[in-house]
C-alpha cells in the first residue's frame, strides 16, 4: 500500500503535538509504504526526526520564495476562484471549485516526475489584486455584506492568497493508492489537486479545527485583507469537507464543526489519538513541593497568560505553588514569550514560573509536579493530556476540542481562559493527596481503556484497506459559471 501524507508545518521538520501522531502512523503502519508532503514557509533544513526505512520519499513545498511561473493564463480561474470565495452559497462554492481546480491544472508539470517536488505556481505574474477589487465590487453590488478594500489592501491580500495557493503545485508520486492529509487548508489542497489530476482518493484527519484556529489567529491586517484570507480558508474546507472520501476528525467537537461546514455526516468516523503506554509507565511518586506542570510550545493558543494569573490566585490558597513551564519557543513566537513574562512579573509570581524549556519526554516534565495542566484556547484531542493520564498524574484542562471527550469523569475540566476556575480546580487537587491520587489512578485507567496507540493505529490501518476496497468514482465535471 502506498500513502501520500501531507502536513503543514510540522512533520517531520518539528517535533511534538501532530509531528507526534505523524511518526506514530508511519512508523506504526510498517506495511505502508510512504511518501511524506511537508508544507513549509521557507526550504528547511534537515528533518528534526529520523525518518524509517519505510518513508519512500520526502517533499518540502515552501510557499515563500521565488515562483516558477505556469505556462498559460490564469486569470478567468482566478476570478472564478475570489467570485466563489466571496459568497456563502452552494453556488459560490462551486465556482470556487471550477477556479481551484483550473488552477491545480495550470500548476501541474508537463512531464511531472516522482520526487520532483513542486511544479509551477499558476498565479505568478497574474494581475490578482485587480481580479480580487473586481470580484469585491461586483459581490458587494450582489448584496454579500463586506467591508471596504483598498487599493493597498487588495495587494496586500493578492500576496498574502498568491502564496497560499502555490501548495497547488505540488507534485505528487503518481502509483500512490491514496493521500491522507493531516488537517484542512492548505494540506487539503494538496490532496484536492491530486484527485482531480490522478483520480486519487483522499483522507482528512482533523486535529484542531483548522478553519477556527485560521479565525483565532486572525492578525493585525485591516478588515479588508482580514476578510479576503478568511473567506478564502472557509471556501477552501468547505470544499475539502465535501471532496473527501473520508474525514476522520479525533474528536466527537472537530466532527461537529465539519458538519457544521458541509461534512456529509456519513463520511465521518471519530478516530481518537492513543499513546504507547510503554513510553509513559505510571509515575511511582510525585515530588513534595506543589508544582503543576505543564508541557507544549510556548504559542498564543496554549493561552499561559491564563495559566500564570491563575497561579497568582493558587498561591493565596498555597503559598509556596509553582508552575513549571517545559517547552520550546517556535520561531516567531519569541514576542509572546516575552509577553507572558511580562505578566508573570507583573503580577509578582516571576520567580515561581520556571522556564525549563524543550524536555526529552513529557514524562519528565509530569514527574516534576503533582497536577499536570493545559490551558489553551483550541485543541484537537491534545497528547500531553493524554500523555499526563497516561503517568497517572492528574490533570486540570480547559474545555476546548476533544478535551472533555478525552478526559471524561477522570480530570478536572474548566471553562477556557478563566483564572479563577483554574485555580480553584489546581487549590482542590494541591490540597489533598487522596483526591490526586484517586483522579491519577482513574486517568490511567480511561487511557489504558480508550486512548492506547494500538487502538489508535488498527483503526488507521482499518480505514485504509476499506478505502482500497472501494472503486473511486470519477471526478464529477463541474459546471462552467457564466
Amino acid at each position: 500500500m502506498r500513502v501520500v501524507l501531507v502536513n503543514e508545518g510540522t512533520y517531520p521538520y518539528v517535533t511534538g503535538g501532530v509531528s507526534t501522531w505523524c511518526d506514530q502512523l508511519v512508523r506504526g503502519l510498517s506495511e505502508v509504504r510512504w511518501d511524506l508532503v511537508a508544507i513549509v514557509g521557507t526550504e528547511p533544513d534537515r528533518p528534526a526526526t529520523e525518518l524509517p526505512g519505510n518513508v519512500r520519499s520526502l517533499t518540502a513545498v515552501p510557499i515563500w520564495g521565488a515562483p516558477r511561473p505556469a505556462r498559460g493564463r490564469p486569470e478567468r480561474a482566478a476570478a472564478r476562484l475570489c467570485r466563489g470565495m466571496l459568497g456563502s452559497t452552494a453556488a459560490d462554492l462551486v465556482v470556487f471549485s471550477e477556479g481551484l481546480r483550473e488552477l491545480a491544472v495550470l500548476a501541474q508539470e508537463k512531464k511531472a516526475r516522482f520526487g520532483r517536488g513542486a511544479g509551477r505556481h499558476p498565479l505568478a505574474g497574474a494581475p490578482l489584486a485587480d481580479i480580487l477589487l473586481d470580484a469585491w465590487a461586483r459581490a458587494r453590488l450582489d448584496g454579500i455584506a463586506l467591508p471596504r478594500l483598498t487599493l493597498r489592501d487588495a495587494d496586500e491580500a493578492a500576496v498574502l492568497l498568491e502564496h497560499a495557493l502555490r501548495p497547488l503545485a505540488a507534485t505528487l508520486p503518481a502509483d500512490a493508492d491514496l493521500v491522507h492529509a493531516n488537517a484542512n487548508g492548505l494540506s487539503s489542497m494538496v490532496a484536492l489537486a491530486a484527485k482531480w489530476r490522478l483520480g486519487v482518493p483522499f483522507l482528512m484527519t482533523e486535529h484542531g479545527v483548522y478553519l477556527r484556529e485560521r479565525y483565532l489567529a486572525a492578525g493585525e491586517q485591516s478588515a479588508g485583507v482580514k476578510t479576503a484570507l478568511l473567506r478564502f480558508h472557509r471556501a477552501l474546507a468547505r470544499l475539502a469537507y465535501w471532496e473527501a472520501e473520508l474525514v476522520t476528525p479525533v474528536s466527537g467537537f472537530n466532527a461537529r464543526w465539519a458538519v457544521r461546514h458541509g461534512a456529509d455526516p456519513a463520511k465521518l468516523a471519530v478516530i481518537g489519538n492513543g499513546v504507547d503506554p510503554a513510553r509513559f509507565p505510571p509515575l511511582a511518586d510525585e515530588p513534595a513541593e506543589p508544582v503543576i506542570a505543564w508541557v507544549g510550545r510556548i504559542d498564543p493558543l496554549k493561552d499561559l497568560e491564563t495559566l500564570i494569573r491563575a497561579l497568582a490566585i493558587v498561591r493565596r490558597s498555597v503559598p509556596d505553588a509553582r508552575l513549571h513551564l517545559a517547552g520550546p519557543v517556535p520561531a516567531g513566537n519569541e514576542d509572546y514569550a516575552a509577553a507572558c513574562r511580562a505578566v508573570a512579573a507583573e503580577i509578582g509570581v516571576a520567580g515561581a514560573v520556571t522556564w525549563a524549556g524543550p524536555c526529552a519526554s513529557s514524562r519528565e516534565a509530569f514527574a516534576v509536579g503533582q497536577v499536570a495542566a493545559l490551558s489553551s484556547i483550541s485543541e484537537g484531542m491534545p497528547y500531553t493530556v493524554l500523555e499526563a493520564m497516561m503517568c497517572g498524574r492528574p490533570t486540570v484542562s480547559t474545555d476546548v476540542g476533544g478535551v472533555a471527550e478525552a478526559v471524561g469523569d477522570a480530570g478536572f475540566v474548566v471553562p477556557p481562559r478563566d483564572p479563577a476556575a483554574f485555580a480553584a480546580a489546581c487549590v482542590s487537587l494541591l490540597t489533598s493527596p487522596d483526591l490526586r491520587a484517586t483522579t491519577g489512578r482513574g486517568g490511567r485507567q480511561r487511557a489504558m481503556a480508550e486512548h492506547t496507540l494500538d487502538r489508535c493505529l488498527s483503526a488507521y490501518r482499518d480505514r485504509y484497506f476499506r478505502m482500497l476496497t472501494r472503486s473511486v468514482a470519477p471526478t464529477r465535471v463541474l459546471v462552467t459559471a457564466r
